[in-house]
This record gives structure tokens, sequence and C-alpha cells, in this order.
């Protein structure tokens, strides 16, 4: 009894694994098809009425329709598509498994047309498989115009979407959304290469990109999807230039690449808003891959400030390289962690050490680097606000100024073979404490007594989306309504992002040379000003009018423009695209008494301080309100 319980249970499982119910329900829907297309057939083939002499060839058609279609069809794999998700591969093969099947019975016909088809219509044959495909794709087609129906239902407000894009762009982008449109409703496409009045998919074309705007207007479009070749920084500039215009209030967004829309892959989650960093038009450096994997491979590196925005993409960059060993220094613990966590699971083969100090601590520095034969340190522990620090100057000169003086002095005990600091563009003709001190360091490295270790300072402007840079800022003051924040009209910046600036401190450490100051050509300065309207734009507001722009005026420390260069500094050219070797000329400045500032720090006094940073740094703009 047991034994026949057990053999039950395994035959009821076996049946479940080999009809699930779903397929089971989708088995006895079809065969039902199946049976009603030959009764149809029939009744249309005999002028809608079943005489009596043709029923019985009818009763024993059935069974055989059934059998034969059913397992066509099994061998077509009809059951298994999704109805909700019908393509135009799922009709062929519907189609196909229906033509299969009619010449498989009609060959059934003929060859038993004396004995069990005797007196069957062939002609029902031919009905048969016209109505059979209509009715078992219009089932799926009807499902799945159901769903869609209701999905936009229960989605809310539909968002009103203008596709600005090629003709075959927008038919990828368009097939890929079919089955989820979600809240998304496209209401017509423009493009420069598409005559108006046609239709792809279903959504017309409107005209042509310069008129943009005047579209997006008349239909109150929500957002407009940027796509290849229309997603580039001039187009995206003449469009908002446009949406300003008409004053229109919609959002702009992007995709990233066709490759990703033309294998299907895009979905809603790939669509990004349009950034700052799109609008900037600046041509990435050209890293010279080969050279700083020769670099960093098999080495012992140390990043102090690793847990920062430069810092933790250092750490992650370096980490591609495949170096021996990756010491992570730095202060904040949570930042630490985070950096650490995330540099584990990405690479889990990584001998990865994190270690909590403070640059200003020789004790937390000998511990990092004692017994580890460090081979290459980079230097990116710092602070950088330059308000915060005009606050705070004594913070600034003991983690800027002796703090690094220290990572250098252990740096060469612990026989690093280079050191690669990571500078600023407010070092040059400083107005601040933050940019003095920065600069102070770079005069340390460059008054150094030259022994085995080597020292390389890399040179660039402000990061977008870093800890403490305005694009956060903007972006969060937008968030609240306004006002956004600006300093002055005139308030000009150079920008690189994150990636952009980890590259060059990289490619630096891998072809500077001792005692040299690497720096980028950072393009064009953009205006900080233009920089917040852009970003109101982009968020899909009106700057004045949804968004206001409030102009707080000149903060302690800042300056209207950065320069990358000082007075008594030359550039030159080197072989890799768009970095440049800064050459400075003898001075005849006092060389930076360490001794003399640490005293100074440690008593508070901040105007001598203040008097020591004039004295070695002559190029310096420093208000005339200054202490003296």
């Amino acid at each position: 009894m047991t034994r026949f319980r057990q053999l039950n249970k395994n035959l009821e499982e076996l049946v479940a694994a080999l009809f699930p119910i779903k397929t089971f329900l989708v088995f006895i829907t079809t065969a039902l098809t199946v049976a009603v297309s030959l009764m149809t057939a029939f009744y249309l083939r005999f002028e809608f009425q079943f005489p009596v002499k043709e029923i019985v060839s009818l009763e024993r058609a059935v069974p055989v329709f059934i059998i034969v279609k059913l397992s066509i069809f099994f061998l077509f794999r009809i059951y298994s598509g999704m109805w909700r998700y019908v393509s135009i591969y799922d009709l062929i093969q519907i189609f196909l498994a229906n033509l299969v099947s009619s010449i498989v019975i009609f060959l059934l016909v003929v060859f038993w047309q004396t004995t069990y088809f005797a007196g069957f219509s062939r002609s029902v044959i031919v009905l048969d498989f016209l109505i059979c495909f209509f009715a078992v794709s219009g089932k799926r087609i009807l499902a799945r115009i159901i769903r869609e129906a209701s999905s936009k239902e229960r989605s809310g407000e539909t968002i009103k979407t203008l596709i600005v894009a090629s003709s075959s762009s927008a038919n990828s982008l368009i097939h890929a959304f079919s089955s989820n449109m979600g809240r998304r409703e496209f209401c017509g496409i423009i493009s420069d290469q598409i005559k108006e009045n046609l239709r792809i998919r279903g959504v017309p074309t409107l005209g042509k990109v310069e008129a943009a705007a005047k579209i997006a207007k008349k239909l109150s479009i929500n957002e407009i999807l940027l796509m290849p070749p229309y997603s580039t920084p001039a187009f995206i500039k003449n469009i908002m230039e446009q949406l300003e215009q008409e004053d229109v209030k919609c959002a702009l967004r992007m995709l990233p690449a066709y490759a990703d829309i033309a294998s299907g892959a895009i979905n809603v989650s790939n669509i990004k808003n349009v950034e700052i960093e799109d609008l900037l038009g600046r041509r990435p450096v050209k890293l010279d891959n080969t050279e700083v994997a020769k670099f960093a491979k098999g080495k012992t590196v140390m990043v102090t400030g690793a847990g920062g925005s430069i810092g933790s993409e250092l750490c992650r960059q370096i980490a591609s390289y495949n170096p021996a060993r990756l010491v992570l220094f730095e202060l904040s613990e949570f930042n630490i962690y985070e950096t650490s966590r995330k540099l584990r699971e990405d690479f889990p083969s990584l001998p990865i050490e994190s270690i909590i100090g403070d640059i200003r601590c020789e004790r937390d520095l000998d511990a990092a680097m004692a017994g580890k034969n460090i081979d290459i340190v980079y230097h990116a522990a710092a602070y950088k606000h330059v308000p915060l620090m005009e606050e705070n100057p004594l913070m600034a000169f003991e983690t800027n100024v002796l703090g690094s003086a220290k990572v250098f002095d252990a740096s060469e005990r612990h026989k690093a073979k280079r050191v690669i600091i990571i500078s600023t563009d407010k070092a040059i003709c400083p107005t601040s404490i933050m940019g003095a001190s920065k600069r102070l360091s770079e005069l340390i490295v460059m008054e150094r007594h030259r022994g085995t270790t080597e020292f390389v300072v890399v040179r660039f402007g402000n990061v977008l989306d870093s800890s403490g840079s305005v694009i956060p800022l903007f972006k969060e003051q937008i968030r609240k309504g306004g006002p956004v924040t600006v300093t002055s009209k005139n308030v000009m910046r150079y920008f690189m992002s994150i990636p952009e600036a980890v590259d060059l401190v990289l490619q630096a450490g891998a072809i500077g040379h001792d005692r040299e100051i690497m720096v980028l050509d950072m393009g064009e300065p953009v205006k900080i000003h233009d920089m917040a309207k852009k970003l109101i734009e982009l968020s899909g507001f009106i700057p004045g009018r949804d968004i206001e722009i409030k102009i707080v005026g000149m903060r302690p420390g800042e300056k209207e423009y950065e320069e990358l260069l000082a007075d008594e500094e030359k550039v030159h050219r080197t072989p890799y695209d768009r970095i440049f070797v800064a050459r400075t000329s003898e001075s005849g400045a006092a060389p930076v008494d360490i001794a003399k500032i640490t005293n100074l720090t440690a008593n508070s006094d901040i105007g001598a301080l203040r008097k020591l940073l004039k004295k070695h740094i002559p190029e310096n703009k420093f208000s005339d309100g200054d202490k003296n």
C-alpha cells in the first residue's frame, strides 16, 4: 500500500512537471479552439447549416484534427509563448504550425478518403486553416491589448513623450518599449532625416529638430527623449535654447547608446536625465592604458584620502590594473568602509588593507607604510572647501601643508618609489587659504632634496559631482523648489568629470618625472550662473519663473576665475593627449620653513601665518582686507 501511494505521488509530480497548470489551461483552450474552428469551417462550407449526411464525417474528423494540431503545436512550442508578450515571431510560429498541421490532415484525408474520411469535403481544410490561425493568434493579441490597456490605467498620469531621433533609432526604441510602456505615451517623432506625416510603428513624424520646442508646446509634452545622432552637446544646447524661447517646461532625457537599443537591452531604467556634463562638450583625455598598466601592475599602492570623491575613484581604477596590494588610508570611518566594501565586491582576489589614520599623525603614517614595501603613494587627502577653510585656517595649514609634508617624509623614510600629489587650479595666484595651502604643499615638494623617492604634482580644476562641489548643491536646491544660490553672474570655472580627473592622475604617475607639475588642458571655462540656469532647465523647470536664481555675493577667498599656471611658469607639451608639464623658473623666494609653520600653527597665530603666505607666494591675489 505504501509503495502504491509513493508511485501515485511520483506520477502526480511527473504530470505537474510536464504539464504546469498554465500550460495545461492553454492546452485545453487550444483543443476547444481547434474543435470550434473545424465546426465553423463546416458551417461556412455548407452555407450556414449542418447537413445530416455530413455530421458523421464531422464527428470522425474532430478527434483527428485535435490530435494532429495539438501535437504539431507542441513541436512548434506554441504553448510555451507568453500571451501578453506575443510578437511577430509568435504569429509566424502559429502560422507555420497551422500550415504544417493542415498539410498533414490533408494527406490523411487523401489516404483514408474511401474509408475513415468518406465524403469529407477537402475545402473544409482550407477554411479551417484560416479560421484556426486567426483564432489562435487572435486570443494572444487580445490578451496583450487588454494587458497594455490595463497597465496604462494602473500607471496613473501619462508622461507625454516626444522622440528626437533618426528613423532607425526611433523604430528600435518604440519596439523595445512596445511590451512595457509604463506611464510613457509616445506622441511623435522629430528628425531632420524623416518626412512629416509618416508613421513609425503607429507614432507620427511631426517635423524637423528646429521645430522641437514649438511642437512640444503645442502637444503639452512632458519630456523629450534624445537619441543618436541628436544627443550631442550641440544638439542638446540647441533644443534647450528653443525651449527657453518658447517658454516650455519640459524635461530632457537621453539614451546611453544606440547599440543598447538595437540589441533590445534598453528599458525604462536605461533612460537617464540629461546632466550638466552632457552639455560641456569636452573631449575626454585619451589615456595610455598600456603605460598605466605597466606602471601599476604588481605594485603595492597606497592612497591617502581613499574615501573621498577622487580617492575612491583612484582606488577603483588602480584596482583594475592588477596591483599586488592596495592600501587605503582614510580618516573617515564610514568613507573607508564604503570604499573598501565596494572594492572587495568588484575585486575579490585583490589584497586590500583598510587603515583609519590621519596624515597629520606620523605614527599613523608609519603604521600604514612600515614593512609593506610601498611602491606608489597617491596623496589625495586634503581639505578643499574654500569658504570653510577661510573659517578654519588652522585646519588648512595642519592638513594641507604640515600633513602633506609628513606624507612626503614618511614616503621617503619607507622608501616609496614615487609620490603623486593631487593639487588644484586654486593654488595658482591664490586668493584663499585653501588655495594658498595647496600651493605651499607644491613648493615643499619642489624644494625637497632629490633622493630615491620621486615626486610628481598633478594640477586640475573643479570636479563635477564631487563632494562639496556646486553641482550637488544646485540639484538639492532645485529639488527643494529653489532658490538656486550663485555668488556672481561673472564667476567662471574649469570643470572635468571624476573619472577624467583620475585618468590624468594615473597618466601623470606613469609618465611624469621627478619634481614635475602635470597640467591638463581643461578646455573652455564655464560660467556658474549659466550652469545653474541649464540645470534648472534640465530638471524641467523655467529659470526665474519656476525656480529663482539668487545672487548672494562672493564668499571669502573666492575669485571670479581660476588660472592653471602661475606667472613664472611655462607650459610644455607632452606626447600625451592634452597633458602638459609646467616648468617653473627660479623665483628667488625663500624656502618654505616647515618648522616655523608648525610653531605658528601650534600657537594659533593666524596673522603671522597669513604674512608667511604672502612671503612664500608673491603672486598671491589676497584682498587688501586680509590681516597682515
